[in-house]
């Protein structure tokens, strides 16, 4: 048999020469699919699925986009299409220069009025809550969204009340919302209430025996492995741990005591550690508390007065992947590491981060390698700094991302978001994005078209739907509804001068004659009767004016009449039978007259 006769008898290109490959392009090799090593992380565990892998060379990335054009274009990729992500990769490939954070794009989330208090994602990154001090929650969903970026529901949970706190957990997918009142409340994923939760009695004085928070709540949280159980901190100066099941009151009641005067202080953030070993809070005056989750709860385990500066508090607190390393943000200014196991004083300590909000976030990167925090716009008569112009340099007139070292908190990048401050910070590890939510209303959304996987990417790449418009009118800022005459044609002028002149001169008669019926003087019209305010000198009426009117009509014709008259119709009967009772009729006596009256005399 020949060879070209062998050739034909197998598959497609068999024996063909292969391509050769372009300098600074190289296959990447696929690892095999059920592969995990046994030293990854949960975060990399999570991440490491049977999906396709992706270049990590920031060159080999570039020529990439060169020979496809703009990525966010690209409508070859399936929106569902998944690359393998690596955390250790982060800071060597396409984020090295993002300080390891997928901040290459961004979308904006827009439809909150007021500063951005909250900020959760559930653990699958399919829905993002966003809370804010216009008192409203609300809910987006990646999977339904378009190029419009529209919230799917808004809900009010505590009328004229801000939004603290909001928290998914990481079990049930149940989201914990908190306002500044004393009820916390559970709602599904759905963001329909499940749960209400009982405020204590505020006459109590022992705090221990009360049944929820006296005064308004300001922060909480999930348990990590427990989706029956959640914690709240108030100003009240308690920590409470919740029963979802239990809605008369709270299961364990943590008072946290100072040693200002006083003895009390407001609890202004608190979590659980991530295997839930241990509670850890931060307070008002400064101090950190640490309660292991296996004890009595009656005194902390650890406690250090003065991590931060006395009446600025601590803002937020994160503890690393390792149950051991902890991260502060206070309100004085500075981040700040700590040991659990020794809060004798902080590992590192970063001052001149300025915070623009009392919800300004801390948090660790999904690789454990990063301190994630925002900062303030600071003006720039405020600023103090002798480099303005730095790279590092954190009081800008910009709120900023800042990525810092674990090590000794030194900066690896600052990135810019918007000219507010940056309140709430969160990077969910499974798509790979980080929100960063501000002052002014609006939450940013940031990835990496190659680093990052589903949420905003979805959004982007569908287009929104374009709806007719009915009247035949472009749609205004101001509404369909603005000052605009809906029915009149846009090019009536350019017709009223197309007519001849006798047809003008009857429109014009036409218009003045309706006019003068429009006009009451002219027409000689009676008055018409008013309905509602009065004006002009006369006074309005309602539709139950002439029934109340009718009602006291024999009223009225008693005020008309004579006193006097009116009682002289009784003088003759009064005469002839002078009797109040039948008793009296038998006693009576006789009338006796005087004689002579004032006026003889």
């Amino acid at each position: 048999m020949d060879e070209d006769a062998l050739r034909a008898m197998l598959p497609m290109g068999f024996g063909r020469p292969a391509e050769p490959v372009r300098p600074g392009k190289r296959k990447a090799e696929a690892p095999p699919e059920d592969e995990v090593p046994a030293s990854a992380s949960p975060a990399e565990q999570l991440l490491q699925t049977t999906e396709t892998p992706r270049e990590t060379s920031s060159t080999a990335a570039r020529d990439s986009d060169a020979e496809q054009g703009d990525v966010a274009a690209d409508t070859s990729r399936s929106p569902s299409h998944t690359h393998r992500h690596d955390p250790a990769e982060l800071g060597e490939g396409r984020t090295a220069e993002y300080g390891g954070a997928p901040l290459d794009q961004r979308v904006e989330l827009k439809d909150h009025t007021k500063t951005i208090s909250a900020l959760a994602i559930d653990p699958s990154g399919a829905r993002v809550a966003t809370g804010s001090h216009d008192y409203e929650v609300k809910l987006w969903d990646f999977g339904g969204m378009t190029q419009s970026f529209r919230p799917f529901k808004t809900f009010e949970p505590a009328e004229n009340y801000p939004v603290v706190q909001l928290a998914y957990s990481p079990v049930s997918r149940n989201l914990l919302c908190i306002n500044a009142t004393t009820e916390p409340r559970v709602y599904d994923f759905q963001g329909e209430e499940l749960a209400k939760y009982k405020k204590g009695n505020v006459f109590m004085r022992d705090m221990k025996h009360t049944n929820g928070h006296v005064t308004e709540m300001t922060c909480g949280g999930w348990h990590p492995s427990d989706a029956s159980t959640f914690l709240t901190g108030g100003s009240d100066s308690t920590i409470r741990i919740w029963d979802v099941d239990f809605l008369s009151g709270q299961k364990i009641v943590i008072v946290v005591r100072s040693k200002q005067r006083g003895t009390k202080t407001k609890v202004t953030s608190v979590t659980y550690t991530p295997d839930g070993s241990a509670i850890v809070a931060g307070c008002q005056d400064g101090a950190l508390h640490v309660w292991s989750t296996n004890g009595s709860y009656s005194r902390p385990s650890a406690s250090l007065e003065g991590a931060h500066a006395l009446g600025a508090g601590t803002s937020s607190i994160a503890v690393a992947a390792d149950n051991v390393t902890l991260a502060t943000r206070g309100n004085d200014d500075t981040v700040k590491l700590f040991d659990l196991r020794s809060l004798k004083k902080p590992l590192a300590v970063r001052e001149g981060v300025p915070v623009g909000s009392e919800h300004c976030d801390v948090l660790f990167s999904p690789d454990g390698r990063h301190v994630v925090t925002g900062t303030a716009s600071v003006p720039k008569e405020a600023r103090m700094t002798a480099t303005p112009d730095a790279p590092d340099d954190l009081m800008g007139v910009w709120g900023q991302l800042a990525v810092l070292s674990r090590e000794d908190l030194a900066t690896q990048h600052v990135h810019p978001v918007d000219h507010s401050s940056v309140t709430r910070v969160a990077w969910q590890p499974r798509i790979n994005q980080v929100l960063a939510g501000t002052r002014n209303g609006v939450v940013n959304v940031f990835y990496d078209q190659e680093a990052s996987q589903l949420g905003a990417l979805l959004g982007v790449k569908r287009r929104a739907r374009v709806r007719s418009n009915p009247f035949g009118i472009e749609e205004l800022p101001g509404g369909v509804t603005a000052d605009v005459p809906i029915f009149m044609p846009e090019d009536k002028d350019e017709d009223y001068y197309e007519l001849d002149e006798p047809k003008r001169q009857y429109l014009a008669w036409k218009e003045a004659k309706n006019r003068i019926r429009r006009d009451p003087v002219k027409t000689k019209l009676p008055q018409m009767p008013i309905r509602g305010q009065g004006y002009g000198g006369r006074v309005g009426k309602s539709a139950n004016t002439h029934l109340v009117q009718g009602m006291y009509e024999g009223q009225a014709a008693l005020r008309m009449q004579d006193p006097r008259e009116a009682l002289l119709k009784y003088a003759d009967k009064a005469e002839k039978d002078p009797r109040w009772t039948n008793v009296y009729a038998k006693t009576q006596p006789k009338t006796i007259y005087a004689k002579e009256t004032g006026d003889d005399e």
